[in-house]
């Protein structure tokens, strides 16, 4: 992969091309999209950016955003795993297509589980499409049989 690219964390002036990632990536694999889609990712971006409670990754290559991934931030009651009850949910995991299969995704998450942990995010939870299982378990996801999920 050529080196011309850089990351970093997203911050609130990068609202329109965090919002422009996330609609390509839902047009690609939830189109038709609710008309206030847009309305909707900019007002989460527009209040989690700013007070750091969504961690989202940007790599830029010449300035040009191409590749993004976000760690939205939560918090539970404290376990015996995660005393801080602080965890993340992997989300809007995404690159423009030209730039896909040169290993720009795997870096991307790498660093920003980085980013998490000194930010003290003790767990990052994921939901994946099939085909990007490997990349995440070749990072340190683990596949589980025990998450289950009910749509309210």
């Amino acid at each position: 992969m050529e080196q011309n690219y850089t990351l970093r964390l997203a911050e609130p002036q990068d609202l329109a091309a965090v919002t422009a990632l996330r609609m390509a990536m839902l047009r690609e694999v939830a189109a038709p999209l609710p008309e206030d889609m847009q309305q909707a990712v900019e007002r989460y971006l527009r209040t989690h950016l700013a007070d750091g409670s969504c961690l989202c990754a940007l790599m830029e290559e010449d300035g040009v955003p191409v590749a993004s991934a976000m760690l939205c931030v939560s918090e539970s009651v404290p376990d015996e795993v995660n005393l801080s009850g602080r965890f993340a949910t992997l989300a809007s995991v995404y690159t423009l297509p030209r730039y896909r299969g040169q290993g720009r995704m795997e870096q991307l998450l790498r660093w920003l589980l980085q980013q998490g942990r000194a930010a003290g995010i003790k767990e990052v939870y994921a939901g994946a499409e099939r085909k990007a299982i490997p990349l995440y378990q070749r990072i340190g996801f683990v596949l589980t049989e025990t998450e289950m999920v009910i749509t309210l």
